[in-house]
């Protein structure tokens, strides 16, 4: 059935549960396949897009996997590295990303390359996937097999290892002290992103339950990442469209019909690439709040926060305050444990509970709703939830942290949705 998509630009087959697309398009500047393969399973619905982008420099193929329930209730798989990676890898091979080339091995630097560990830890290699750097022990070797992890996360980052401990000396004085050392692993991100470490003990008890965290973190950001804008399925159908017109002007066709159908292809593609820029922006605008409520927020060195941080202003202290107020009120009366619980609470205390006034804010504007509407939507966002409506749901992530992910009905008719769901979502974020 699939040799039918070889016959001409765009094609598809279908077989019961399962749909192949396929698309091609060519301009003077760029070469593009795209491959979509969906299939419906009991209550999900699996959707894989594959686009070829090749230029006169250069050739891309972005992946991505989407899984969407038909039903609100119904959970999530969690998710995997998309086999279809590995196949093109393997097929194709891995070309240059900046200095590294992209493979499914770990790349070991020599004590020669402490200018290239630098540039990759600053974030001005040129490399567009993240750097996975692995430091070394103090007493030699490293804490979890470097190729497996490579293997794991190829086409998704590079896994760089240092060689041995006095590399890592040396490298310090030449980032300021940014390397992760000792046996601990460090994600850094393209363009000098910033860094996540990572290391045994504490919430990771063993090397395999410290690579899933790693490969999770690393899966998390390229979901919260922009793809290469020629590397998606709504790039090819704008160019594919855009070449049909062209074509058909260059012929001299006067069929009305054939120009709207194929200048509507094109308004809705562009429209598409419109939404996924928009929320991008909206993106990093919750990001940058992140970043601004680290920065506000001063632990005064009585307490470590761990690995969680103020997802907006104040959040954590507000929890800490709700649950040393609750406590107050549980301890024996006029005691010692009292007087300090008082005592924390009285130099601590905030104008304004952020955790109540985002309660009845979400309250507010879901109660008596029974969809999304425009207005609903922006409000929702300005308080940090992202919105995508691909599937029969909308599907709402708060601050781009995908554990407190929701889904709220497209045309729910009960007018008593909107109130359930802002119960449910406030008693688990706030």
């Amino acid at each position: 059935m699939l040799r039918d998509l070889l016959q001409k630009d765009e094609a598809h087959v279908e077989n019961g549960k399962e749909k192949v697309q396929s698309l091609l398009a060519t301009s003077p500047d760029v070469d593009l396949a795209g491959i979509r393969y969906s299939r419906h399973d009991n209550d999900l619905e699996w959707l894989t897009t594959v686009v070829f982008s090749r230029t006169s420099s250069d050739a891309w193929v972005g992946v991505r996997v989407e899984c969407e329930s038909q039903h609100a209730a119904a959970r999530l798989p969690s998710a995997k590295k998309p086999v279809v990676v590995r196949t093109v890898l393997e097929s194709l091979g891995g070309a240059a990303d900046g200095p590294l080339p992209i493979r499914d091995t770990a790349h070991i630097l020599t004590n020669t390359d402490i200018d290239l560990a630098a540039k990759l830890i600053r974030g001005d290699a040129g490399c567009r996937l993240p750097i996975v750097y692995v430091s070394a022990r103090f007493q030699g070797g490293y804490i979890l097999d470097v190729n497996r992890l490579a293997a794991d996360l190829s086409g998704m980052a590079h896994v760089v290892v240092e060689p041995n401990r006095p590399f890592s000396v040396r490298l310090q004085l030449e980032v300021d002290s940014e390397n992760v050392y000792g046996g601990t692993i460090g994600i850094y991100w393209p363009e000098g992103g910033g860094r996540r470490a990572f290391f045994l003990g504490g919430d990771y008890s063993t090397p395999g339950h410290l690579a899933g965290a790693i490969k999770d973190e690393v899966r998390a950001a390229l979901l919260n990442r922009r793809p290469i804008a020629r590397c998606t399925w709504a790039y090819v159908r704008e160019t594919a469209s855009r070449q049909a017109i062209l074509s058909l002007k260059a012929s001299g066709s006067k069929a009305i019909d054939e120009y709207v159908e194929k200048f509507d292809q094109e308004i809705e593609a562009k429209n598409q690439r419109l939404e996924e820029a928009e929320s991008e922006i909206q993106r990093l605008r919750n990001e940058l709040r992140v970043y601004e409520a680290r920065a506000g927020t001063a632990s005064g060195g009585l307490l470590r926060l761990g690995r969680e941080r103020d997802l907006y202003p104040n959040e954590v202290l507000g929890i800490l305050l709700d649950a040393i107020e609750d406590a107050a009120t549980r301890v024996q009366h006029d005691s010692r444990r009292q007087h300090v619980l008082r005592s924390i609470l009285e130099a601590n205390r905030l104008e304004e509970n952020p955790l109540e006034g985002r309660r009845e804010q979400l309250k507010r504007l879901l109660r008596g709703t029974s969809t999304i509407d425009g207005k609903l939507r922006r409000e929702l966002e300005d308080m940090g939830f992202s919105i995508s409506e691909d599937g029969k749901h909308f599907k709402i992530v708060f601050q781009g942290d995908d554990r407190y992910t929701f889904t709220l009905s497209k045309s729910g008719s009960d007018w008593r949705g909107g109130r359930n769901a802002a119960s449910d979502i406030g008693r688990l974020l706030f």
